[in-house]
């Protein structure tokens, strides 16, 4: 089964945040939403100025990552 998921990255570094509100360089350890409303406000309250991107994309619940 499919489901969306969003990811937040850092545009300066290019790292994503993960679950635990640190940074890897890693996609697969990026933190995972499934509401696009909660990846806004968790970007807002841990990323200064606005410098971040919200991706979105469709993954298979096997292939989410064990953080």
């Amino acid at each position: 089964m499919l489901r969306r998921v969003y990811v937040i990255q850092y545009r300066r570094t290019g790292e994503f945040l993960t679950q635990g509100l640190f940074y890897t360089r890693s996609l697969k350890k990026a933190g995972r939403l499934y509401d696009p409303q909660e990846a806004i406000d968790t970007a807002i309250n841990n990323i200064d100025e606005g410098d971040y991107e919200i991706h979105s994309f469709f993954e298979g619940e096997e292939d989410a990552p064990l953080n």
